[in-house]
C-alpha cells in the first residue's frame, strides 16, 4: 500500500497540562507530498489546509491539534522522502491515513504520484493562485523528470470505465473521419481539429463530457468530471483561441441573454434574487415563474433611478446588471462554441451515417456501452466508404437542412388547436419553397439515366438518402402536413403535386401522397354549394380525383396497402360520376378488396377503472387481470394450441436468424461502423436489389433443403445477445424451430422473401398471436380485437399474405360478457 508523508516544519509550544500532542505553528507551514502518496493526495491535503484547527492522531498514541495561522508554499516532489534531519525547529512526520497504531517508514517507489497538472506550456501556478488565493503553488525542478507521468492521466484512470470510454470513442470517431474523409473540411477547421487531438487527457475528456450535453451554459462548479482545480485549468485551456484554429469553449463574459443567465440559478438562488428586487410571493412561485417576474423586472425603472444623474439606467443596462449579478451567484461559466461544436457535430455525422445531436438519437451512447461491455452488437467486416458524401458544401447544406427537419418535425407533435406552432412550421417550409422549386427544375434539367441495371440504379437511390435534395424534400413533405392541420387545403394540394411531380426522392411515400391527394379533390376542395356552376366545378374536381387515382395505378412505387385504399377511392368516385361499366376504368392493379379472413368471438369479463389509462384490462385465469392478448391466448389453449403474444417479433425473428451472414454481409458502404444493428441500406428497396443473388440462393435453400433446421439453432447460439434489427431474444430458440417447423420450407421462404423485398413496409402489422398444435403439426396467427378496434390496412395486408400462402389466420374478437352464456351456444 503506497502511503503519504506531510512533513511541517515551524517553531511549536508546548501546552503538556492539557494536551501533550496540541502543537500551534506560528512560522511557515511547508506541506511536502512524496511520490508515495497515492492519487487523492492532493485533495486530502487540501482539506487539511482548508480548515483553521484540525486533530489527527499520533503515531505514538493520543492526538495532536495542528493550529494553522499561516500557509505560505506546498512542494511537489517527485523523488521519495528519505530522511528528515531534526533542528532547532520542531519536526514532526505523521502518516495519512491516521488510523494507523504504528509507523511505517516511507516506501519508494518508481514514479511519481502526485504530478496533477499536465506538461503543457501553461502557467500553472497563476492558474493555480486563481483558485485559493492562499496557496502559491511552486513546482520542484524535478517535475521535468522524464519519468513523470500526466497526473490529469492518473485521475482520470480512477474514474468509471464508462467516462473513459466517452473520450476513447470520440478519438476514435475523430481519427477515422480525418483517416478517410478528411476533404470535407476546411483547412480551418482540419486545424483546428488536429489542436483538439493535441490536448491533454484531460481536457479533451472534459470536453467531450460537455459536448454530450445540451448546449447549454453551465456552471465549472457543478462539472463532476475530475478535480475542481484541474477542470478550471481545462476550461481556460479550451476556451482560449490556438493560432489558425477556433476556440472550444466560451466563458461567461460572452453571457449576454437574461432568459439563459436566469436559468442558471436554482431555486433558493432565484428566491433570494427575487426578494432583493421586491417580487412579490417570491417563496410560493414556481422556478418558471420566478424567472419570468426577475427577467420583467429589467424592464421596469425603479423610482430612485429618476433622481440619479449621468446614470444609464435603460433597460439594456439593467439587463447587462443583472447578468452581471448573477455571475456573481453563478461563479465561472462555460459554453460550447458554437462553430467548433457544429464541426463536431458534423464530424459525428459523417462517423455514424445519422444526425446524433438531434432528439433520442443514441447511437454514441450505444458505442459507449458497447465499448464497456454493456452491449453487443454483431461481428462483422466494416468496409466504409470515403464518398458517401459529395463536397464540404454538400454535408453543411444537409445538416442544415436536417435540423429544420427535426425542428419541424417536434412542432408537429402539438395539438392541431395550437395554431401558432403550426404556423411557425408553415413559415419554415415557405423560407425553403424557392429552394425546393429550384431543384426540381435542375432535375428536369438532368438527362435521362442510363439503364445500369436494377442493383446500380438501387444504390444510387439509397445514396439519395445523404444529400440535400432527400432532407428538402422530407422538408417539404412535412409543409404539406402543416398546410392540412391550418385546412389550407389549396396550399396543400400545391405542395403534393410538386412532390409527385418529381421521383428521385422519397419514393416509399408516394402512395400516401396520392391518396391525400384524391382527399382533397373529393372532399377538402369539393365546392359547399351545389348550384349550377358550382355543380359543374364538383364533377370537374372528382374527375381530377379520378385521374389522380389512375396515376396512382400507373405509378410502379405505390405499394400494396396504398393501392386498396385508391382502389376503393377510384370505385367510389365513378359510383358519384355514374359511369357505365365500359367507362370505369379497367387497371391490372385494382384491388378492391382484401380476402375474407375467418372471424372467432371469445368472450370475458372486463375490469371497469375511471382511473386506470391505455389498454382495457380483463379478469384473466385465476382472477390475475391481463390484456385482451392474454385473455385470447388463454382461451386458444383450451382449444389445444400453444403459442406466444410476439407480434411482428416471431417473423422478423426468424428472418434475422436465417438471413444473418446476408444482413451483415460487407458491401462497401453499408457497414461503415462497428456499432450498428442493420446495414444502413436495410430500410431501402436497395437491400434486395444490391443482395439479389445471395438472398435469392438463400430462399432456395429454405425452400428446397430445410436449411432452417441447422441455422436457426446455429445463429441462435453463436450470436445470442446481440443487437440485431428485428431480433427478439424473449423467444426461445425451441419456439422458433417448432414455428419454422410447422410452416415448412415453402412458405416460411415465401414469407422471408416479402420481408426481404419491403421490410421497411412490413415489419409491422403482423397478427398478435403465434399459435401452434402439436398434434395437428398446424400454425395459427390471430389478430386480437378488443371492442371497438378495427384492422388497420398493415394488419389487413398481412392477413392477406398469409392467407395467400396457405397459412392459418384468424381474426380474434373479445367482447364483454359470460363465456358460459355465449360460447356454448
Amino acid at each position: 500500500m503506497r502511503q503519504r508523508q506531510a512533513i511541517r516544519h515551524g517553531t511549536a509550544s508546548m501546552n503538556q497540562r492539557k494536551r501533550p500532542w496540541d502543537v500551534e505553528i506560528d512560522e511557515q507551514v511547508a506541506i511536502v507530498i512524496s511520490d508515495s502518496s497515492d492519487e487523492s493526495s492532493v485533495s486530502m491535503v487540501e482539506d487539511i489546509l482548508s480548515e483553521t484547527s484540525t486533530t489527527y492522531p499520533h503515531p505514538s498514541g493520543g492526538n495532536k491539534r495542528v493550529r494553522r495561522k499561516q500557509t505560505k508554499q506546498i512542494d511537489f516532489l517527485s523523488q521519495p522522502v528519505k530522511s528528515v534531519t531534526a533542528t532547532n525547529d520542531m519536526v514532526e512526520m505523521y502518516e495519512l491515513p491516521r488510523t494507523r497504531s504504528q509507523p511505517e517508514p516511507p516506501q519508494a517507489v518508481s514514479e511519481p504520484i502526485i504530478e496533477y497538472l499536465p506538461a503543457i506550456p501553461t502557467d500553472i501556478v497563476e492558474s493555480k493562485a486563481a483558485i485559493t488565493k492562499e496557496i502559491t503553488v511552486a513546482y520542484n525542478s524535478t517535475m521535468s523528470s522524464p519519468k513523470k507521468t500526466n497526473g490529469r492521466n492518473r485521475a482520470d484512470q480512477a474514474q468509471m470505465p464508462e467516462r473513459q470510454s466517452y473520450l476513447e470513442i470520440f478519438d476514435r470517431i475523430l481519427q477515422t473521419v480525418m483517416q478517410s474523409e478528411k476533404h470535407l473540411f476546411s483547412e480551418v477547421e482540419q486545424q483546428t481539429l488536429e489542436t483538439f487531438s493535441k490536448l491533454d487527457h484531460h481536457s479533451r475528456h472534459l470536453y467531450t463530457r460537455i459536448f454530450m450535453r445540451k448546449q447549454a451554459w453551465l456552471r465549472i462548479s457543478g462539472l463532476n468530471y475530475g478535480e475542481q482545480v484541474v477542470m478550471e485549468q481545462s476550461c481556460k485551456l479550451l476556451s482560449a483561441q490556438a493560432p489558425g484554429s477556433q476556440p472550444f469553449l466560451i466563458t461567461g463574459e460572452k453571457l449576454d441573454s437574461c432568459k439563459d443567465a436566469v436559468s442558471l440559478l436554482l431555486l433558493p438562488e432565484l428566491k433570494t434574487m427575487a426578494r432583493a428586487r421586491g417580487i412579490k410571493q417570491a417563496n410560493s412561485k414556481t422556478k418558471e415563474a420566478l424567472c419570468v417576474d426577475i427577467i420583467k423586472s429589467t424592464k421596469q425603472r425603479t423610482v430612485t433611478s429618476f433622481f440619479r444623474k449621468n446614470t444609464s439606467d435603460s433597460a439594456q443596462h439593467r439587463q447587462a446588471e443583472l447578468i452581471q449579478q448573477i455571475l456573481k451567484t453563478t461563479g465561472p461559466l462555460v459554453h460550447l462554441h458554437p462553430e467548433t461544436a457544429d464541426l463536431f457535430e458534423r464530424v459525428h455525422m459523417i462517423f455514424f451515417r445519422s444526425a446524433t445531436h438531434l432528439g433520442d438519437n443514441n447511437t454514441m451512447r450505444d458505442a459507449v456501452l458497447a465499448n464497456i461491455g454493456q452491449k453487443r452488437f454483431p461481428k462483422y467486416q466494416v468496409v466504409r466508404s470515403s464518398d458517401l458524401f459529395a463536397s464540404r458544401d454538400d454535408v453543411v447544406r444537409y445538416k442544415a437542412l436536417v435540423e429544420v427537419g427535426y425542428a419541424m418535425e417536434v412542432l408537429l407533435t402539438y395539438s392541431v388547436k395550437e395554431i401558432e406552432q403550426h404556423q411557425q412550421g408553415w413559415n419554415l417550409y415557405l423560407e425553403h419553397r424557392q429552394e425546393w422549386h429550384g431543384l426540381l427544375k435542375s432535375l428536369k434539367q438532368q438527362p435521362a439515366a442510363k439503364d445500369c441495371g436494377t442493383e446500380q440504379m438501387s444504390l444510387d437511390y439509397w445514396r439519395r438518402h445523404f444529400t440535400p435534395g432527400w432532407a428538402l424534400a422530407r422538408i417539404v413533405e412535412r409543409g404539406a402536413r402543416f398546410a392540412a392541420n391550418l385546412k389550407q387545403f389549396a396550399d396543400e394540394r400545391d405542395v403534393l403535386e410538386s412532390l409527385l411531380s418529381q421521383d428521385s426522392y422519397c419514393l416509399h411515400k408516394r402512395g400516401g401522397w396520392y391518396e391525400r391527394l384524391v382527399l382533397l379533390y373529393t372532399t377538402h376542395l369539393k365546392p359547399k354549394q351545389l348550384k349550377s356552376k358550382a355543380a359543374d366545378l364538383g364533377q370537374q374536381h372528382l374527375y381530377q380525383a379520378r385521374d389522380t387515382c389512375i396515376r396512382a395505378l400507373n405509378d410502379v412505387h405505390v405499394n400494396r396497402i396504398s393501392l386498396h385504399a385508391i382502389s376503393r377511392q377510384l370505385h367510389a368516385i365513378e359510383n358519384k360520376l355514374d359511369l357505365s361499366a365500359d367507362q370505369q376504368a379497367n387497371h391490372s392493379r385494382l384491388c378492391v378488396e382484401w380476402q375474407p379472413v375467418q372471424e372467432r368471438v371469445f368472450y370475458g369479463m372486463r375490469i371497469n377503472s375511471t382511473m386506470r389509462r391505455g389498454p382495457s384490462m380483463w379478469d384473466g385465469p385465476d382472477g390475475v387481470p391481463c390484456s385482451v392478448e392474454q385473455l385470447a391466448l388463454w382461451r386458444y389453449r383450451d382449444l389445444g394450441f400453444t403459442g406466444v403474444h410476439s407480434e411482428n417479433a416471431m417473423i422478423t425473428t426468424l428472418f434475422g436468424l436465417l438471413f444473418w451472414d446476408i444482413i451483415f454481409y460487407p458491401l462497401p458502404g453499408m457497414l461503415d461502423t462497428e456499432y450498428q444493428s442493420q446495414p444502413l441500406d436495410m430500410n431501402s428497396e436497395s437491400f434486395y436489389f444490391s443482395r439479389h443473388t445471395i438472398i435469392e440462393q438463400r430462399l432456395a435453400e429454405i425452400s428446397d433443403t430445410n436449411c432452417y433446421e441447422q441455422i436457426i439453432p446455429e445463429i441462435y447460439a453463436r450470436e445470442h445477445g446481440s443487437e440485431c434489427i428485428g431480433i427478439s431474444w424473449d423467444l426461445s430458440c425451441e419456439q422458433l424451430q417448432t414455428v419454422a417447423k410447422h410452416m415448412g420450407g415453402k412458405r416460411l421462404a415465401a414469407i422471408c422473401r416479402i420481408l426481404a423485398t419491403e421490410y421497411r413496409l412490413k415489419r409491422s402489422g403482423f397478427p398478435d398471436l403465434c399459435l401452434w398444435n402439436e398434434e395437428t403439426g398446424s400454425v395459427l396467427f390471430a389478430e386480437v380485437k378488443g371492442p371497438k378496434d378495427k384492422l388497420s390496412e398493415t394488419q389487413r395486408d398481412w392477413l392477406d399474405i398469409l392467407q395467400s400462402q396457405n397459412i392459418d389466420v384468424e381474426v380474434c374478437h373479445i367482447r364483454e360478457g359470460d363465456a358460459r352464456d355465449y360460447e356454448d351456444h
